[in-house]
């Protein structure tokens, strides 16, 4: 089976498994780069190592994020896999090329006064009822990009505030959420005319410009909108995740719930989060201890 076909072969076995459409969209893009270093007629068994390498190198990977690359590799490694099971060819050989690692970035999150400035922003938008209940939705859950758009009306449920969000591996998960966001979404469904939420159950939660659900591409043009209009730097969608898981354990969050609420399989990116808290913890206690600030021992 030469490349083209695998990758057609092995796309419409992930659409079959239901994959995410961002991991489908991912595949998609990475498979159409690596036929421009690689031909589409080329036998998968005869690509060798080399090949990968040269794909891994070549200025068009190249230019892209670590993580973007990582991702790129992790691609064809799926790819290489599928194949191996289906014995098209004999061995997964991207498992020989090493993949990127990923830098760490600081991580940021927005202050309350950005937040504010934020909500003002949305308010006067040209959709300001939408744009105010996605700034809210996001602050208060964590949600990905990603997850926000896939979300129907028949899966916020608003006497319990909760939102039902299908996550990564198709795994789902139950977001609360405060009255006063239920309060906005309410409000927001009331201005779309979907009062009567039995009507509308199939219909997203929040829609784009073309009355179609809500892409991350959207979200990104909505974030770079306001963050123009608040005057707010560096304003994108995972910041209001970082700022959300953040401030839940500056308030006393249990660090286990946390990481079921953002749906991470692992603890070590919540252990990043609670790094950052428990300095702003420590921080907070030099300026407000009452031994240090009522001067009660003397010099030793």
């Amino acid at each position: 089976m030469d490349l083209s076909q695998a990758t057609e072969s092995f796309f419409a076995s992930c659409r079959a498994a239901r994959y995410s459409e961002h991991t489908l969209i991912d595949y998609k893009n990475t498979f159409r780069k690596f036929e421009k270093v690689v031909a589409g007629n080329t036998p998968v068994n005869n690509i060798s190592v080399d090949e990968i390498v040269k794909f891994m190198g070549s200025p068009e990977v190249m230019q892209v994020s670590k993580k973007t690359a990582l991702n790129y590799h992790t691609g064809l490694s799926s790819l290489w896999r599928w194949s191996v099971e289906k014995g098209y060819c004999e061995t997964n050989i991207v498992r020989l090329v090493k993949a990127p690692r990923p830098e760490q970035r600081d991580i940021v999150p927005y202050t309350r006064r950005e937040i504010e400035k934020l909500i003002g922003a949305a308010n006067s938008s040209n959709l300001p009822e939408r744009d105010f209940a996605i700034v809210l939705v996001l602050l208060d859950t964590g949600i990905r990009a990603s997850e926000l758009g896939d979300v129907k009306i028949k899966k916020v449920y608003i006497e319990e505030r909760q939102i039902l969000v299908l996550g990564k591996g198709g795994k789902e998960r139950r977001l609360r959420v405060s009255q006063d966001t239920i309060n906005v979404i309410v409000h927001y469904l009331n201005w779309r005319g979907c009062s009567k939420l039995s009507a509308y159950r199939e219909k997203y939660l929040f829609l784009g410009n073309t009355n179609k659900k809500i892409t991350r591409h959207t979200l990104r043009q909505l974030c770079d909108r306001l963050e123009v209009r608040a005057n707010v730097a560096n304003v994108y969608p995972h910041k209001f995740r970082h700022t959300f898981a953040i401030e839940f354990l500056r308030n006393g969050g249990n660090i286990f719930t946390l990481q079921k609420l953002l749906g991470h399989t692992t603890l070590d990116m919540v252990k990043r989060y609670l790094a950052i808290a428990q300095s702003d913890i420590d921080r907070d206690h030099d300026k407000a201890s009452p031994v240090k600030n009522w001067h009660l021992v003397k010099q030793l």
